[in-house]
């Protein structure tokens, strides 16, 4: 089983560099980036809180490692058109040597839509916009031209040059919705992520091996990836162990401890 890391964007730069360069160094499988401006309140009120912008941080530490890949976890599909994600992430891709992850998401956080104006649109009306964002970031990053009429995406003979350095660069899609998002993952993903137990995570997981079954696919040509947001980061190697069995990879969610902790439970789970 792999180990990643989430780093909150609310870190500061200096932070955040120290803890990717820690995780790259001790051979962590990726280092991620949330894709949120502002925290989340319960209330889903509109409050200050720094969130450096995930891609132009993906694009910085792709300067600062040399090993780990590096994608988000996830980006919001209502906040950036597909076709300017693909371009991103070849873009990504070159710059970091062939690094780069595609981390797709449907987006969830009222505040920051609501602030910035971004329709969040009604859950099923996302799921359909999400499901024809994969679609064309997918065909982009794989085809040479791409020709598509949805509700929500129209592209025309549309290319992506030049085409990433990896062969096949990896879409991942995150969230744990059973009858559209798992569905979305089968078609489409090379990984799929959510957040869970060991339990629930298998469950899920199940489901996942269902869509691929409904649309011809092997359910073993899609990367599991799941972990969560740990709280007590005194032994690394015990958090992750109970998901050895379940996953292909480990992610430690970040709430913010000190990062001389987060690096220390990262080396202890790689070690």
């Amino acid at each position: 089983m792999d180990v990643s890391v989430l780093i909150g964007s609310g870190r500061p730069w200096a932070e955040i560099v120290r803890v990717a360069r820690a995780a790259d160094e001790a051979g962590a499988h990726a280092v991620y980036i949330p894709d949120h401006f502002m925290p989340n309140t319960a209330d889903d009120s509109i409050v200050d809180g720094a969130r450096l912008e995930a891609w132009t941080l993906l694009s910085a530490l792709s300067q600062q490692t040399t090993s780990c890949r590096l994608g988000a976890l996830v980006l919001g599909a209502g906040y950036r058109h597909p076709a300017v994600v693909a371009n991103m992430a070849a873009a990504l891709d070159h710059v970091s040597s062939g690094r780069a992850i595609a981390g797709l998401g449907a987006g969830w956080q009222v505040n920051e839509h609501a602030a910035y104006g971004i329709d969040l649109l009604s859950d099923g009306d996302r799921s359909d916009r999400f499901e024809e964002s994969v679609h064309v970031v997918a065909s982009l990053l794989r085809e040479r031209r791409t020709t598509f009429d949805g509700r929500y995406y129209q592209l025309h003979d549309a290319p992506n040059q030049p085409e990433p350095v990896q062969e096949r660069l990896p879409v991942l899609v995150a969230g744990k919705g059973e009858r559209r998002t798992l569905r979305t993952a089968a078609k489409y993903a090379e990984v799929w992520h959510t957040w869970g137990t060991p339990e629930s995570f298998a469950a899920k997981s199940a489901v996942l091996d269902q869509r691929c079954s409904e649309v011809d696919r092997d359910p073993a040509s899609i990367r599991r990836a799941t972990g969560f947001f740990v709280e007590d980061l005194s032994d690394g190697a015990a958090t992750v162990a109970p998901f050895r069995d379940v996953c292909d990879e480990f992610v430690f969610g970040d709430l913010g401890a000190p990062a001389d902790d987060l690096i220390g439970a990262v080396r202890a789970a790689l070690a």
